[in-house]
């Protein structure tokens, strides 16, 4: 149908419902009894009296209405040719905000519920982006026959207000769904509404005909549950019950007959391409100077590292701070307000991130000694992820690190984090024995949740892993298969820009034994020992095998922490230590130990070095060279 004609059956649509035609006709003979019914004690006569001008003056209002509404109709009705010969648009969606006129003379009066309530009607200039499903069943809800009721789920952020709000609007309209077009949509203060005001409110609103009624927090008032089950069935009222998934699962679950009663809708956080959307109408409607490019990037670093809150909200926080600076936004500005609020260089993830995926295995690989075959892995599977080929609905990276202790699994945890992520605190440490007991997996789940909602773009580490309890493994399942984990609340942390780093010294026996044993026979004895089920090793991205260390690998390392050691002394008593080649053979020797790797080294230091160095100072020598033979 050209888009002229469809605009004018729009508009005719809308011309005769703005003066709400249809209704007026219906009530035009109907006596207005409502009115009678009203607060305080009056005498015969001045019953009468109101009673005749109400309905006298009511009827000739209605007429007027009416009349106008037909004259309007058939102005518009005589545009067709017009919108036949030219392109005119005129979208139902923008006649909807324009509201109509005369509706209130059909319906009742509400005195008690406007003292302990307040209209619901959100701005115009407020769009809805990603909400259509929600919308289509709130608007199936609402235009039921029976139990026109809608019960709305979500968290702070996701946009319930704002649905409410467009709720307001819609309920202004004549050319809206059935179920809201002419109402009132009216949030019901119910803190501190004494008993007798919440029945007198409930019986008002079901009175006059045309009121949708919100009650947020629903959850908060189990006490009135019962008291609202006969309006809840009621042909003239609609209720709009507000709620969070957690407060749904621990209240109003164990009231079932109560909540059949309800359409329920989730509100979940809009996806990135609506969020975007929203962003753009923000900041037009605000006059912020900032290009889409400024606001693709809120968008990429709301999402990596602000896991605590949905969208769009915390996208749109984070545009509000970018409008204070007065100015047209760039990307630094973008990044560095987020970086501000999250305690993130940005650098590190944003735009370097090419760099340093490219540099971090040679960059790994000058720290870390005698685990080639560990960094090799950790390198490409995180090009691998973070090049979009692997699955996005997984963490950024999984990785099981199997082998002695003391070789060096912990040590490289920490240096990815530091080289990935460009911050040392960016390893989050648990220490999977505390997690042995089967009563033990609430205060895990709790604890996992918040550090990652803290800080979604991070490194967790589960440090001996085969210590913990089988029902944390199987918790583990779930992340590493959907990157995903919920919480009694209901909220759910993501760990799609997580990377997840365990390990277990199952197996250290074996590769003691063998130094060059496959990985794949290892993993066959893990699973025959029934330490770890085949499906939960299926699920790592790699699984990688740190060997014990050989003589010229613990030198290497004893070379490396003696440099270490050196430049500490430097840099903090002006202390110059002199590392030579004897002493560096001296500390390997000593060190050396294949079952204990590098531990040894550590103690050795100690023991030749250190306490040599301390005695220096302790005999009051400041700065100066030492060297140890």
């Amino acid at each position: 149908m050209p888009s002229g004609l469809t605009s004018w059956k729009n508009l005719l649509s809308y011309a005769f419902n703005a003066f709400s035609v249809p209704l007026l006709v219906g009530t035009l003979f109907a006596p207005w009894e409502r009115d009678t019914d009203i607060k305080g004690n009056y005498s015969f006569f001045e019953k009468m009296v109101f009673a005749i001008l109400s309905r006298t003056l009511g009827f000739v209002a209605r007429v007027v209405f009416i009349i106008i509404g037909l004259l309007f109709t058939t102005v518009v009705f005589l545009t067709f040719p017009i919108f036949l010969l030219l392109p005119i648009k005129i979208s139902r969606e923008y006649l909807e905000g324009l509201g109509s006129f005369g509706a209130f003379l059909s319906y009742g009066n509400t005195y008690t519920l406007n003292v302990h309530s307040r209209e619901l009607a959100g701005s115009p200039r407020v769009k809805l982006f990603g909400k259509e499903k929600a919308l289509r069943m709130i608007e199936r809800g609402l235009s039921n026959n029976v139990n026109h009721n809608v019960l709305l789920l979500g968290g702070a952020g996701t946009g319930k207000s704002t649905i409410v709000g467009h709720l307001g609007r819609l309920g202004q309209s004549g050319v809206s769904f059935k179920g809201i077009r002419l109402h009132r949509v009216v949030e019901l203060y119910l803190e501190n509404l004494s008993l007798p005001d919440f029945d007198k409110c409930l019986k008002e609103a079901a009175a006059a005909g045309n009121v949708i009624l919100v009650l947020k927090n629903i959850h908060a008032y189990e006490s009135l549950y019962e008291r609202l089950m006969p309006y809840l069935q009621l042909p003239n009222l609609g209720i709009v019950a507000i709620t969070d998934f957690f407060n749904y699962n621990e209240v109003l679950k164990k009231h079932p007959e109560f909540v059949s009663q309800f359409e329920k809708v989730s509100i979940e956080e809009t996806a990135p391409a609506d969020t975007m959307a929203v962003l753009i109408n923000y900041a037009r409607q605000n006059e912020i100077r900032i290009s889409d490019e400024a606001l693709q990037e809120i968008v990429r670093l709301a999402d990596r590292l602000i896991g605590n809150q949905p969208e769009p909200a915390k996208s749109v926080a984070i545009l509000e701070e970018l409008r204070t600076l007065e100015k047209s936004i760039t990307i630094d500005d973008v990044r560095q307000i987020v970086s501000d609020k999250t305690n993130i260089p940005i650098g590190a993830i944003g735009a370097d991130e090419k760099k340093v995926l490219v540099e971090l295995e040679s960059l790994m690989k000058s720290k870390i000694v005698g685990q080639d075959e560990a960094v090799e892995d950790v390198s490409l599977a995180l090009r691998r992820l973070r090049s979009g080929v692997a699955d996005p609905n997984k963490p950024a990276g999984s990785f099981l690190f199997l082998g002695p202790t003391g070789v060096g699994k912990t040590y490289t945890a920490k240096i990815l984090a530091e080289c990935y992520f460009g911050r040392k605190d960016a390893m989050i440490r648990f220490d999977m024995s505390e997690f042995s007991l089967p009563d033990s997996l609430p205060l895990f789940v709790n604890r996992l949740v918040s550090v990652v909602e803290e800080a979604p773009l991070s490194l967790v580490f589960f440090d001996e892993l085969e210590k913990s309890n089988r029902l944390i493994l199987n918790l583990l399942l779930q992340i590493l298969d959907e990157g995903r984990l919920t919480r009694g609340s209901g909220w759910e942390a993501s760990f799609k820009n997580a990377i997840i780093i365990a390990t277990s010294n199952a197996g250290s026996i074996n590769i003691i034994q063998n130094r060059s044993i496959e990985k794949k026979e290892l993993i066959n004895t893990l699973i025959k020992d029934n330490i770890f089920a085949p499906e939960f090793l299926n699920r790592w991205s790699s699984i990688i095998l740190f060997r014990p260390l050989d003589q010229s690998q613990a030198r290497k390392i004893s070379s490396l922490l003696l440099r270490e050691l050196a430049a500490r002394l430097l840099a903090d008593n002006n202390i110059k230590l002199l590392v030579t080649d004897a002493l560096i053979d001296k500390v390997s020797t000593a060190g050396f130990d294949p079952e204990f790797g590098a531990r040894p080294i550590k103690r050795a230091i100690e023991k030749i070095v250190e306490n040599k160095v301390a005695e220096y100072i302790v005999a009051g020598n400041t700065g100066g060279t030492i060297e140890i033979k």
